[in-house]
């Protein structure tokens, strides 16, 4: 995960947003042709999941950045959060990721945190909103 989202969290906090986490957490979003997958040589290097109404998920390894996969995974997750006719699509961003939202028209509507789960420390994100 520290490739995906390298900075502005320590590195503490980051050795734990994936803790527990499996592939078969994200198995029935797969099935369900949810997520997006860029890859190369069988290496994942970024992915994008959208729901409607919602940017779920969105991570592009640092290593990788800037060579428009952000951008192919996001055009892909906007258009199965507006599927449903939503105009008004939400995104909960990790803070190294709010620059990549605002280049697409979001706005913070707020700030918050993504619980620890089991006694984790809480990640602090920001609540993003653009109509489309």
């Amino acid at each position: 995960m520290r490739r995906l989202a390298p900075d502005p969290y320590p590195p503490e906090v980051v050795a734990t947003w994936m803790t527990g986490r499996t592939p078969e957490d994200y198995r029935p979003d797969c099935a369900a042709g949810k997520v997006w997958i860029a890859e190369a040589d069988g290496v994942t290097l970024g992915f994008a999941l959208g729901e409607p109404g919602e940017v779920k998920r969105l991570f592009v390894r640092a290593d990788h950045a800037g060579r428009g996969l952000g951008q192919s995974l996001m055009e892909r997750a906007l258009a199965d959060a507006r599927a449903a006719g939503d105009r008004l699509i939400r995104i909960e961003a990790t803070l190294n990721a709010v620059a990549f939202y605002r280049r697409w028209g979001f706005a913070e509507v707020g700030r918050g945190v993504f619980p620890g789960r089991e006694g984790l420390p809480p990640i602090a994100v920001v609540l993003l909103e653009a109509r489309f």
